[in-house]
């Protein structure tokens, strides 16, 4: 295979993307500290030196790399939330969009789960993605926000309560997909999910 140089036109941007998707599988299984751009450019078909025309150091390759995963998940979610919907329908679409893109997008997954070990190692990473951190929260928030203002929600429940609650669970969705990789255990722990969060899982008799 013939080593790409310079990048130009449309084969920079294609040489870029292949590069974030690479580092992405990298990180997620290797880790930062393994991660070497002599290994990455021997995976695209580049030279090592030729890493630097798109990516000045290997922070600013991680940071590129959890903007392009952190887009997707917000993309994801917003794809999948209605404005006129009520919340319980909201969060069951929700939860089946990131399922399929958990299933689709394997090391993804293991990218975001690797993220706050990541920057608890290295500084310099945890003080790079601080500024593009947050979008997925965001989201969350305002429709959670929505959902109180519609008087769908206990009123002992705030939004940013009710954030984190949806942000944990979510959480705890991908990295049981990721530890187990068992479809039909996950697609029954996606069904549960849904119901406890509807507020329809448990059968209470009324006590007279």
């Amino acid at each position: 295979m013939s080593k790409l140089g310079r990048p130009t036109s449309c084969l920079g941007i294609n040489t870029r993307k292949r590069l974030l998707i690479e580092a992405r599988r990298s990180f997620a299984s290797e880790g930062f500290d393994a991660t070497t751009n002599k290994r990455l450019a021997q995976s695209v078909g580049i030279t090592t030196a030729a890493i630097y025309h798109y990516f000045p150091s290997k922070v600013d390759l991680y940071v590129a790399v959890f903007t392009e995963v952190q887009d997707l998940v917000c993309e994801t979610i917003e794809n999948s939330i209605r404005v006129d919907a009520d919340v319980s329908k909201n969060i069951t679409t929700m939860v089946d969009a990131l399922a399929c893109l958990t299933e689709r997008e394997p090391a993804l997954v293991a990218f975001v789960m690797s993220v706050s070990s990541e920057a608890h190692r290295h500084p310099e990473v945890l003080e790079a993605v601080r500024p593009v951190r947050g979008g997925i929260g965001r989201i969350l928030l305002k429709m959670c926000d929505q959902a109180i203002s519609r008087g769908e929600v206990h009123d002992e429940i705030t939004a940013q309560a009710l954030e984190d609650v949806l942000s944990i669970v979510l959480s705890g969705l991908a990295r049981f997909n990721m530890v187990y990789k068992d479809s039909h255990r996950t697609s029954e722990l996606i069904g549960a999910m849904k119901l406890l969060l509807t507020g329809s899982a448990f059968r209470v008799e009324s006590r007279v």
